[in-house]
Order: C-alpha cells, then sequence, then structure tokens
C-alpha cells in the first residue's frame, strides 16, 4: 500500500493543477483497492471570509456508487479567516470498512488533501493577486499582464483597451447603499464580460474606473452596454437601477502606441479627455487626442509660472440691454498672454479643468476683477456688475463661499457688484453643494448665475431647488434650423417665464446675429452679449467702452 500510496502522490504532484479530468482515472485506481465510492472536496468560509463575498463550495472528485449514510474518511486543513478545506472519502454502497480500511481511506485523504490544498492555496494567492476583493473582477496588474501578452505575441492589433469611469456611482450608493452599489458595478462587468470570448476581459482599476481588452469586433456591443445598461439588483421590479460610463478606446494597432503601458495610457487619456473636456459618452485615441494631451502638458508645465509672471488676464465681455443699449454689466473671462500672444480659454482652461489649478485661476480672476472694481470706483470711473465663472471642481470644498466673500470684502467691493457664475450639473452631490453656495452667497447679498442654462439635464429641478438670481440662456437655444426654430422658441419662452416668476432674470449669451436679437425681443429677454455687441475686451479696451454711452443702433442683417 506503501508503495502504491507513494505513485499516487507522485502522479498528483506532477498534474500541478486543483481539479482536472486526470485526477478522476489517478484517484479511481486507489479508491477502487480502497472500497471508496465518493470522493469529494468541501470549502467552508468563515464569517469574515463571508464578508468578503466567499462562498461555501463543493467538488466531485470521483464518484460511483456509494453509502452516504456513512461516516466517511476525512482530511481538514484551516486556512485564513476561519475557512476549512476539506477532502472527503465514502465506502462504496454496500461496503463497510475494516477498521485497517479506514485508516488506509484516512491515510490516502490526507495526501490528496496535502497535494491539492497546496495547488488550492497557491492558485488563492493567484485569484487575489489578479482580482478585485471588493467586486471579484480582475484587476489592473491582471489587465497589464493580458495585454502584455498580446503585444508579445503581436496578437494586439486584433484588440483594443478600453479605459471606463461609470458615471455618479456615489449618488447611486446614496440611492441603494454600498452594498448594492458594489453589487451593480459587478453586475456591469458580468454583462460585458457575457460579450466576450476567453482572450478578452474586463478589469476593475479601482473606485468607479474600470479597464477592458476588447476584440475589435466586439467594440459596438461594449459601447452599446457602457451607454446605458439597465442593472437589477434586487428581485422587485422597481429594484433596478440604469447605468452609464464614459469610455476612452485606444486600438491595438494605433501608430506610435507599441507597449502594453502606452496602450493603457492612452485609453486612460482618451476617456479623461471625453469625461472632463469633450463631455462626450467615448472618445478614441488618435493624433488628434495626442495633439491635445500635448497641449495639456504645456499648459500645466506653463501654469505655475504663467501665474507668477501676471500672464493670465482678466478681459471683459460687455453684457447689453436691448432697451437702452447700454453697457449693463460684464463677464470677466480669463486670457493667456504669453510672449505677445494671447490665448483663448479653449486652449487652456480644458487642461486647468482636468486637476484643481482651475480653482486658482478663478480666484485670480475674481482678485483682479475685484482690483480693477476698486481702481475705477476710486477714480471715480464708470463701473457696472461683473461677473466671474466659478468651475464646478470648486463644490467639494466647504468654505467656497466664505473664501469668495473674503477676497470681495478685502478689495472693499460692494456685495451687489459681483455675480459669481456656474455651470448647471447633473450631480446630485454637486446639486447639494451649489444650492448650499448660492444659498450662503445671497444671504450675504452676492448674486449667482446659473451659465449655460439648456445643455445638462437637471435644468428644471436646478431653478426649482436653487435660489439663483440670474439664468444665462446657452447659445445652442439660439442656434436653430427652419424645423427648430419654432421649438426653440416655445422652449425658451417657458423657461424665461417661469425664471421669471422665481425672481430671476434672463440674459442671453453667445448672441451673434440680428436674427437672434430680434427672436430675443420677442421673448421679451432684454438683456444680451456676444460677438454681435463685442468679444471679451482687454481691461483699458473695455474701460474706454463703459465711457461710451450706448451701442450704435442695430442695423438689421449686421452679423
Amino acid at each position: 500500500m506503501g508503495l502504491l500510496f507513494h505513485t499516487f502522490f507522485m502522479e498528483e504532484e506532477k498534474i500541478r493543477a486543483f481539479h482536472i479530468p486526470e485526477d478522476e482515472e489517478n484517484i479511481g485506481k486507489i479508491a477502487r483497492i480502497l472500497g471508496i465510492g465518493l470522493v469529494e472536496f468541501c470549502e467552508k468560509p468563515g464569517m469574515e471570509a463571508m464578508k468578503n463575498g466567499k462562498r461555501l463550495r463543493s467538488e466531485i472528485f470521483f464518484q460511483t456508487e456509494w453509502d452516504d449514510k456513512a461516516e466517511p474518511a476525512v482530511w481538514c486543513r484551516e486556512t485564513l479567516l476561519e475557512t476549512y478545506l476539506s477532502f472527503s472519502a465514502f465506502p462504496s454502497a454496500g461496503k463497510i470498512w475494516t477498521e485497517e480500511e479506514r485508516k488506509a481511506a484516512v491515510g490516502f485523504m490526507t495526501i490528496l488533501g496535502t497535494v491539492k490544498s497546496t495547488v488550492y492555496l497557491r492558485e488563492g494567492l493567484v485569484y487575489a493577486l489578479s482580482h478585485d476583493p471588493t467586486l471579484g473582477a480582475h484587476n489592473l496588474p491582471y489587465g497589464i499582464f493580458s495585454i502584455n501578452s498580446l503585444v508579445n505575441s503581436g496578437e494586439i492589433r486584433n484588440y483594443a483597451v478600453f479605459f471606463f469611469n461609470v458615471s455618479s456611482t456615489g449618488e447611486m450608493n446614496n440611492q441603494i447603499g454600498r452594498p448594492k452599489g458594489s453589487f451593480v458595478l459587478r453586475a456591469l462587468c458580468q454583462k460585458i464580460e457575457a460579450c466576450l470570448s476567453q482572450s478578452e476581459a474586463v478589469w476593475r482599476v479601482g473606485g468607479d474606473n474600470f479597464g477592458a481588452l476588447v476584440l475589435k469586433k466586439h467594440i459596438e456591443l461594449v459601447l452599446a452596454i457602457l451607454s446605458g445598461s439597465e442593472i437589477a439588483y434586487g428581485e422587485s421590479e422597481e429594484e433596478k437601477i440604469h447605468v452609464s460610463a464614459v469610455a476612452g478606446i485606444c486600438l491595438g494597432d494605433t501608430e506610435g502606441v507599441k507597449t502594453s503601458d502606452n496602450l493603457v495610457d492612452a485609453a486612460l487619456a482618451a476617456m479623461n479627455l471625453a469625461r472632463f473636456v469633450r463631455h462626450v459618452p467615448f472618445q478614441y485615441y488618435g493624433e488628434e487626442v495626442a495633439r491635445k494631451l500635448e497641449q495639456f502638458r504645456f499648459v500645466e508645465s506653463r501654469f505655475a509660472e504663467a501665474m507668477e509672471n501676471g500672464e493670465y488676464q482678466t478681459w471683459y465681455q460687455p453684457k447689453v440691454s436691448l432697451e437702452t443699449r447700454e453697457v449693463i454689466g460684464a463677464e470677466a473671462l480669463c486670457r493667456w498672454v504669453r510672449e505677445g500672444k494671447v490665448y483663448e480659454p479653449a486652449s487652456f482652461i480644458p487642461a486647468l479643468e482636468m486637476t484643481k489649478r482651475i480653482c486658482e485661476l478663478d480666484f485670480l480672476m475674481l482678485r483682479q476683477s475685484c482690483e480693477n472694481l476698486r481702481a475705477w470706483m476710486d477714480s471715480g470711473h464708470k463701473v457696472v456688475e461683473v461677473s466671474v465663472n466659478f468651475s464646478r471642481k470648486h463644490l467639494s470644498n466647504p468654505h467656497l463661499a466664505s473664501e469668495i466673500l473674503s477676497v470681495i470684502d478685502s478689495f472693499r467691493i460692494p456685495h451687489e457688484m459681483i455675480i459669481v457664475e456656474v455651470t448647471e450639473t447633473t450631480k446630485a452631490s454637486d446639486l447639494k453643494a451649489l444650492g448650499d453656495l448660492v444659498t450662503e452667497l445671497k444671504k450675504a447679498g452676492v448674486r449667482s448665475s446659473v451659465d449655460d442654462f439648456g445643455t445638462g439635464y437637471s435644468s428644471i429641478s436646478m431653478l426649482r431647488d436653487i435660489p439663483f438670481s440670474e439664468l444665462k440662456i446657452d447659445r445652442s437655444l439660439l442656434t436653430y434650423s427652419s424645423d427648430t426654430r419654432d421649438r426653440n422658441i416655445v422652449m425658451i419662452k417657458h423657461v424665461t417665464s417661469m425664471a421669471s416668476e422665481l425672481g430671476m432674470t434672463c440674459i442671453a449669451e453667445g448672441v451673434e446675429n440680428s436674427d437672434q436679437i430680434s427672436m430675443l425681443r420677442k421673448m421679451e429677454i432684454f438683456r444680451a452679449q456676444g460677438f454681435y455687441f463685442d468679444k471679451a475686451l482687454p481691461r483699458e479696451v473695455f474701460e474706454k467702452r463703459l465711457l461710451e454711452e450706448k451701442y450704435p443702433e442695430l442695423e438689421e442683417g449686421k452679423e
């Protein structure tokens, strides 16, 4: 028997896998000699292990007819978190073991358990190193390994690398709870994996960020899921939630992208561009994105120097009364003036929006606006109210209102002379912070304006819940075709009527032609800004504009 066990041990050592078809043949040779009808493996996780997602696991290694009422021969081992691994041998049907036969069966299970538990623990370690502990999905190291394998084999040209960010996970967790939120994320990964082959993969990078390795022929399937999917997190019909994501994609044969790190960086960069700059569902990496990223790196690398050298300047775009044609206000807009060249906001603001740098720039614009207002007032120059933009990046700052008021007060500016402009948002957490900000500023006599109204999805609820003083109608509502003109007019008419009843003033931005002026007058909107009147003006030019009584009579057809 000793020689037989030794031979069995050597054969199992060669297998080096926990459970494969060869096991049944190898185990069966001895099981039949010992009168064993069933060899079963069982993993019983402890409470802590179950909290980490472990579940009871059972596998049959060998089976013929067996006596399920007999006492089995058992080998057992405790592992981490009070989890028990056991191998049990039950006698064949009608077989009653002698004491020697039971000892032999126990010895057999001991050899099997010793070999297999080592393999099992090693596979568990590999699993832990390659999987996210919360969701059970693969992790980033596994993703990198998978990409690298295809790069080395040259097969990567048939694939694409995804990076995607699941939208509004904070709101989801607040709505249904974090455990169910994790379940939804896991279900989303499983839904994607169900469309993929064995050579493809989905992995969690961390938080609400994920990656995927996808065959090109499956790209559209994955994008369809990421664009919006209903995920059930309970048994009732109501226990479903809509989940979507923003994605960046880099094709495996993209020129200049050679290594796994390059592919990951490119897909991540494309995702960030889609998420923070272009606000689109997905973005492919390519030459245009590479140029944009190079531009962003330039902006980021020069930011501190530009701030120190005073290269960021506040320019002013006039707000005009359509009734009197007078300048009644201005929006402070940033221009980057470097080595005699003037950079428009589109060339540097998106780069700063991807970091907290934008917050520094916003406060610089506020300080410069207050400084200019103070200088104009002290010299007896005509002044008008000035609106200053603040990025949504500020909304994570609980002291934002007090910091804004501190700057205004440090220049002794009357609070009614400053308007704080913010862009509408769809995130519930941002809406709460935004509401608190606007309310606190209003109590201090500082008005707030919702910028780009009409470009988001929570506009009506924002007007209802947040006490804005001004509504800025986005230029997209003023741009129409013959098919959409009437619908735009109806839309603007009702929105402005509602805003007026809520005590808000309305101003149209992006006004460029006389048709739009006529349309605004019909809608009884008499405040506007845009190229029709003036582009953003340097401080000195704006000072002169303030001294001019009125804009000339508006001529029909002026562009």
